[in-house]
């Protein structure tokens, strides 16, 4: 073979290097995003119920939406990044438990609200805020213990 022809050969298996390398370094990279996305959420979730106490403990009342916390509480509402890379401030508001968890589910994008008072045998998300995503990220886990 002349030298053109090893020359061919050698960039070839370089270039097959390189394919293989980012063939297997790719779902850990991907995991990894979906790991940034998922505690970007908590964290913004934490801040939004930081912010909704303060709001109570300041105004004696629970705000009519969570609007109501920007820009005093929070500079504004921080997006949920369980939907998409982008982050979606959207706001659903919930009058009732049953609209709460009917309002969850796969996919959804935004924070959803329980914006109505205890009454007897509703009691797990009174003034609540949680993503409207049930599954994290990846699809596989779980947001029901956020």
């Amino acid at each position: 073979m002349d030298r053109k022809g090893w020359v061919l050969v050698k960039l070839l298996l370089i270039i097959t290097g390189v394919l293989i390398f980012i063939y297997l370094i790719t779902p850990k990279f991907q995991k990894n995003l979906y790991r940034i996305r998922d505690l970007t959420t908590q964290t913004n979730l934490e801040s939004i119920r930081v912010a909704l106490l303060s709001y109570y403990k300041d105004n004696e009342k629970w705000p009519s939406s969570l609007s109501k916390l920007a820009p005093k509480y929070l500079k504004k509402i921080p997006g949920e990044f369980l939907s998409s890379v982008k982050g979606s401030p959207k706001i659903s508001i919930a009058k009732k438990e049953a609209d709460f968890i009917s309002q969850r589910g796969s996919r959804l994008a935004g924070w959803i609200y329980g914006n109505y008072d205890q009454e007897e045998g509703e009691s797990k998300y009174v003034h609540s805020v949680l993503p409207m995503s049930t599954t994290l990220s990846d699809g596989i886990g779980s947001t029901s213990s956020w």
